[in-house]
């Protein structure tokens, strides 16, 4: 019987010490991680990300690199106020203006359990490539700059919201200035067949359509075309010049219309109205000869941002900050993005999900440098804002400040 207890003691003696020795083992395995490591799972605790997509390389670069310093603006001026009770970092994807690329850099970002959010793309066929992702990721993507109508939509909300106006949207002014207030009724349209193109062309046909407004020819080049370093349109100007046509109408990107306008003067056939949207308006189309961009007209989304003090100070403290790329058509709406983020982040908990952020964006209401920005029941912007601008000794300048709104200088075809 004493044996009995003694083996019994003996037992309970070596289980006693195994249980030590496995605690021991754990304390060691904490103790091994390096201060280094250690600071950093503390850090990341504290610590959310949003996404920024755009073109910072490839044939739109300043584009994209102006949305993203302007993103970035907003993100610091945040961080620097403390207003919030972590720290945002921002993982920047270049999508090079390509499909592939913008897959391959939304799935890094949802790839991310830090990543509640995301903003992107100037271009509208990466957008649509990608926008499959972050639904079925469940991480929202705010869109700052593509236009193409399908992209907001009963299929992509909530995932999908829109900030910047649809081709449609840019489109309508721009008709009623031309068409109705100008009085042009003779047109010709070239366009490119990207979806960027088709959709510039469809829209602005449509209101040509709705006044009984044929026009004289139609051209679409191939979807490459934006983007080849020269591309000969002599065949298109020899159709232009035999329709007789007064009006041009692009619905191409500036690399297009830039060549297009500058074969249109040398030429000769200087005496037309050459105009389109946003997507023209860039420093890069006066990479021609000045005389040719001469007299361009655009509609550019948003409003003037020298007439409004919140304008003005987003300018100054844009340059302040001495970027190399000039604020383009769309860097006013990659900043309002990044203010929308910010919004909808103040209404999500301590410790905010993309879940919350879907929530919180489609629900937003958000008063920036472009006014009161809320979206639609299909995540579409309601805030509808645009103006005249024109090529005017090699700046683009608001219509109503030209010399073209006096009668100082006239457009071509009158």
């Amino acid at each position: 019987m004493n044996k009995l207890i003694l083996v019994l003691c003996l037992i309970l003696m070596l289980f006693a010490a195994a249980c030590d020795q496995s605690n021991m083992h754990s304390i060691t395995v904490m103790e091994d991680i390096p201060n280094s490591d250690r600071t950093e799972l503390e850090a990341n605790s504290h610590i959310i990300k949003l996404g920024f997509i755009g073109p910072i390389t490839g044939p739109v670069a300043a584009e994209g690199i102006a949305a993203r310093n302007a993103f970035e603006m907003a993100v610091d001026d945040a961080n620097n106020s403390g207003r919030f009770p972590y720290k945002i970092e921002i993982i920047i994807i270049d999508d090079k203006s390509d499909e592939s690329a913008a897959i391959e850099g939304a799935k890094q970002l949802v790839a991310d359990p830090l990543v509640v959010a995301v903003s992107g793309f100037w271009n509208s066929g990466p957008a649509a490539a990608a926008i499959p992702i972050f639904k079925e990721a469940k991480v929202p993507l705010l869109i700052w700059g593509a236009i193409r109508e399908g992209l907001t939509g009963e299929n992509n909300v909530p995932y999908i919201t829109r900030s910047a106006p649809t081709a449609t949207q840019e489109n309508i002014p721009l008709a009623r200035a031309v068409l109705d207030e100008m009085g042009y009724a003779d047109w010709f349209i070239v366009s490119d067949e990207s979806a960027y193109g088709a959709g510039n062309y469809e829209a602005f046909l449509k209101e040509l359509s709705a006044r009984d407004i044929v026009p004289l020819g139609v051209k679409n080049v191939y979807e490459d075309a934006p983007f080849q370093e020269s591309f000969d349109f002599s065949e298109i100007i020899r159709e232009i010049r035999s329709s007789r046509a007064k009006a041009v109408y692009c619905g191409s990107i500036s690399s297009l219309a830039s060549m297009l306008k500058q074969q249109l003067y040398d030429a000769g056939l200087t005496d037309i109205l050459f105009c389109g949207i946003s997507g023209i308006k860039t420093n890069e189309f006066f990479n021609i000869n000045i005389s040719a961009a001469e007299g361009t007209l655009v509609i550019s989304p948003g409003v003037i941002l020298s007439d409004s003090e919140q304008g003005r100070r987003f300018i100054e403290i844009y340059n302040a900050n001495g970027y190399n790329e000039p604020i383009g058509a769309y860097t006013p709406y990659a900043y309002e993005a990044a203010l929308i983020l910010l919004n909808s982040l103040s209404f999500c908990s301590t410790e905010p999900s993309s879940d919350e952020m879907i929530a919180a964006i489609i629900r937003s209401s958000t008063t920036g440098i472009m006014g009161n920005t809320a979206f639609n029941e299909i995540g579409q912007t309601m805030n509808i804002a645009s103006y005249l601008t024109v090529a005017q000794d090699g700046v683009w300048t608001p219509f109503q400040n030209s010399e073209y709104s006096t009668g100082v200088r006239v457009f071509g075809g009158r």
